[in-house]
């Protein structure tokens, strides 16, 4: 199949990625907060089973703080995920207008959904990202090999795994009675640390691609839509003339 004489159009994920990092901030700031009044919730004795709530009423505040945190923290990541995966397809989809002859390991609509695939989604989401970057430069940036993304990549992902394990562990053992409130409680802070630093290093990640799409999109004159290359400047008159028989 011949490709397109037309060039890929190139629409500016610069608005969404916006998005993306105010939501990233909200969910840190909430995350942080939660983080130190759990912790600060462990300088006072967890509740027993024959205790009212007016016997500890500082724990019980804090218990109530931490799960009015906790509600606006799923609602603000829900809304990160949405965004974030609209903003990380539009820039996937980005990449043909940059340079229609450079092979891609994954589509944009590949991208997006290998996040929701089991043990999949612990490789090949980071892998998505990674080309993102990589192949929003310019042409001639890959003459001879892919440009190495920045560390801070890596990194990002580590943290992003780390927390998501902690973060599932600590919503199991809310529900196991078995286990004691404290022990509960560090492992909730754990994650929700662990959770800021995800957050923190994907606003880097987020503003890094953006920025780099952005720069190439400035230096090779693409506006909202790529339009057509425009003819030459002259044409020989033969062009236009048929032949005489």
């Amino acid at each position: 199949m011949n490709p397109s004489p037309y060039p890929t159009p190139f629409r500016s994920a610069h608005t969404r990625a916006s998005i993306v990092k105010i939501l990233l901030i909200a969910g840190g700031i909430v995350t942080a907060i939660s983080f130190l009044v759990e912790a600060l919730s462990l300088a006072f004795p967890p509740f027993t089973e024959d205790q009212e709530l007016g016997d500890n009423p500082m724990r019980a505040a804090l218990v109530l703080i931490v799960f009015l945190l906790a509600v606006m923290d799923f609602f603000i990541y829900v809304a990160t995920v949405v965004v974030f995966l609209m903003w990380l397809y539009r820039a996937h989809d980005n990449l043909r207008a940059f340079d229609r002859s450079r092979p891609l390991d994954h589509s944009a609509g590949w991208a997006v959904g290998s996040f929701f695939i089991p043990f999949v989604n612990l490789v090949v989401p980071y892998r998505a990202v990674k080309e993102v970057w990589q192949k929003s430069g310019p042409p001639d940036e890959a003459l001879f090999a892919e440009p190495s993304p920045p560390a801070w990549f890596p990194v990002w992902w580590t943290f992003w795994l780390l927390s998501s394990f902690a973060s599932n562990l600590s919503l199991r053992l809310s529900f196991n009675e078995g286990v004691p409130e404290n022990a509960a409680t560090i492992v909730s802070i754990v994650a929700s640390g662990l959770s800021t630093l995800a957050a923190l290093f994907a606003f880097i990640v987020v503003d890094a691609i953006d920025k780099r799409q952005e720069e190439t999109s400035r230096n090779l004159r693409l506006g909202k839509y790529s339009v057509p290359p425009p003819p030459p400047a002259t044409m020989p008159m033969s062009d236009f003339v048929a032949p005489m028989s």
